[in-house]
């Protein structure tokens, strides 16, 4: 659990559930056309990712995670790790309620995911966003991730430039001086 000072309930991390799918497209999809103005081909584009999350939920190698209001069960964020051969992860659908942002639980979900791909021998992690979303920039920057910013585009309706992120994780078993 993670314990948060005044507003928003403390939360727990568990791991994502079939019944779980109908809430995350539900709430990416509103999120991103409410408040990013992203046109109805984002609610396409995150049925097919999560479709790739449930074929590949088998594979211990990659983690999915729900973040819940503590005691009420109510889900308000996820992230997936994936594995992409031949040693890399790539973050999928990172999601946090606005409520519960600026409180270090994207941070501590971030985390998870990377100690998660380490444990599990991962050499590296990638992760996509836009430009325009700058708290998650800062927080890919702050883990030690590099960043490299595509050329502008048109994306679910929006002028946007995407940015790669990509982090290096030590070999299992090495220690850095």
């Amino acid at each position: 659990m993670t314990a948060l000072g005044p507003g928003p309930a403390p939360v727990v991390f568990r791991d994502y559930a079939a019944t779980d799918r109908d809430w995350v497209a539900r709430e990416h999809v509103r999120h991103y056309t409410m408040v990013e103005g992203f046109d109805p081909s984002f609610g396409e584009a995150v049925r097919g990712a999560l479709d790739l999350i449930d074929a590949g939920r088998e594979d211990p190698t990659g983690k999915f995670l729900i973040v819940e209001a503590a005691g009420t069960r109510r889900p308000v964020g996820c992230v997936f790790l994936m594995v992409e051969p031949p040693a890399s992860g790539r973050l999928r659908l990172f999601y946090l309620d606005q409520a519960y942002r600026g409180r270090g639980i994207g941070k501590d979900m971030l985390d998870a995911m990377i100690a998660h791909a380490a444990a599990n021998g991962l050499e590296r992690i990638r992760v996509s966003t836009f430009d325009r979303h700058l708290a998650a920039c800062r927080l890919y920057r702050a883990a030690g991730f590099t960043q490299r910013v595509g050329e502008p585009s048109v994306a679910f309706g929006q002028g946007l430039r995407q940015v790669d992120f990509k982090k290096d994780l030590a070999p299992a078993g090495r220690m850095d001086d």
